[in-house]
Parts: structure tokens; C-alpha cells; sequence
């Protein structure tokens, strides 16, 4: 993916950056994510929409082909919806991938 899933920018997605950065961030590559990392943080922003997602290749930077899906909170979902929500988002990514 070269543009955003949700208003087709081609220049407004970022690698999302998080933590305490020392220095400068090269706000043409990066956004700023916080300094509160957890395990579902998303990993791309979009901004021109503020659109977030899942950079499933965790790639180095944003000239390479990404699959991305928009992900919602989860901290207040139960094991079983967790678990649901978790096989809809990997068929959407299997599909991507299989180019459907």
C-alpha cells in the first residue's frame, strides 16, 4: 500500500514513531505516536486524515508494498470477541494478500 485505505493520499502516510525520541524526528518520515507503548499500538498514520493501521511487514520505510487494516480498541472487548475480531482482521489480510 502507497496511499492511505481511507482518503487515498499518496503522501500523507507515516511510520508511526513512539517513545521519548532524542532528537529532532524527521516529520516527513515519522508521527508521533507517545511515549505509552502497549502491544496493539498501531504502526502507521495517515496526515492528511489521521487514519491509523497495522503495518504488517514492519517495514523500514514507506516506498515498499504494506498490507494494512484499521485496528480497533480491544481493551474492553472479552476473550471470545478478542478472538473473533482476531480471525476477521487475518482474513482480511489473507485476502490482500491473495489479491481479492
Amino acid at each position: 500500500m502507497k496511499s492511505c485505505p481511507m482518503c487515498k493520499s499518496k503522501t500523507g502516510l507515516r511510520e508511526i514513531f513512539y517513545g521519548l525520541p532524542d532528537g529532532p524526528v524527521d516529520e516527513k518520515k515519522y508521527a508521533i505516536g507517545g511515549c505509552c507503548i502497549s502491544d496493539n499500538d498501531p504502526t502507521v498514520k495517515c496526515i492528511e486524515c489521521g487514519w491509523k493501521g497495522e503495518n504488517v511487514n514492519h517495514i523500514q520505510n514507506l516506498s515498499k508494498e504494506i498490507s494494512a487494516v484499521e485496528l480497533q480498541d480491544i481493551s474492553k472487548m472479552s476473550d471470545i470477541e478478542v478472538d473473533t475480531y482476531a480471525k476477521q482482521i487475518w482474513q482480511k489480510l489473507a485476502k490482500q494478500n491473495k489479491g481479492e
